[in-house]
């Protein structure tokens, strides 16, 4: 670090890290360990703000370093987290990134088979329905009520004293698109 920069405040380093979960920004790497880059390089700034400060993975941060991210997508992940962050629950937003797991192994651009076996009997045709407790139909009811999933099969709906515990949540046509938008890093 050059020693005119100072060091970025604590404070900012640790809003910065928990608005990414502590995990790199890139909603489709999430790996730990992070670093702090700035979108627009310090040089031209020479200012540490929250808005231009973003978590990467060190290989991330690389990537965007030699321009193999460019500084607009990365704007993009920047605003993603906001958006995410402030509108969905953390179940919500494990939710959509399972389904962007999905996505990725349908393609096959993701490694997730070899961590996680109960992955490879499912059907990659279509939008794969998953399983929830009946009980937990609120804690998705923001992605329901934005149109993102649909809660259908046995058990959907409010509670009630049905005798089916689950129920399916399936992404609907504009969950579909939503989570291809989140797997290319494009604007959600």
């Amino acid at each position: 670090m050059a020693e005119d920069r100072p060091k970025i405040p604590m404070e900012m380093q640790r809003t910065v890290l928990v608005e990414a979960g502590h995990r790199c920004a890139i909603q489709t790497c999430r790996q730990t360990p992070v670093d702090l880059a700035h979108i627009r390089p310090w040089a031209q700034v020479r200012t540490h703000t929250f808005d231009n400060l973003i978590a990467l993975c060190p290989t991330c941060h690389r990537r965007f370093d030699r321009g193999e991210i460019d500084r607009t997508a990365m704007r993009q992940y920047k605003a993603n987290l906001d958006i995410l962050n402030h509108r969905h629950s953390d179940l919500e937003r494990q939710l959509l990134r399972m389904f962007v797991r999905r996505r990725q192994i349908r393609a096959g651009t993701s490694d997730v088979p070899r961590r996680w076996p109960e992955f490879t009997g499912i059907s990659l045709d279509g939008l794969w329905p998953v399983e929830i407790d009946r009980g937990m139909w609120w804690m998705v009811s923001n992605l329901v009520e934005d149109g993102v999933i649909s809660l259908d099969g046995p058990g959907s709906g409010a509670p009630s004293r049905s005798v089916h515990p689950r129920m399916h949540v399936s992404l609907t046509p504009k969950g579909g698109r939503l989570v291809q938008r989140i797997a290319d890093g494009e604007p959600i």
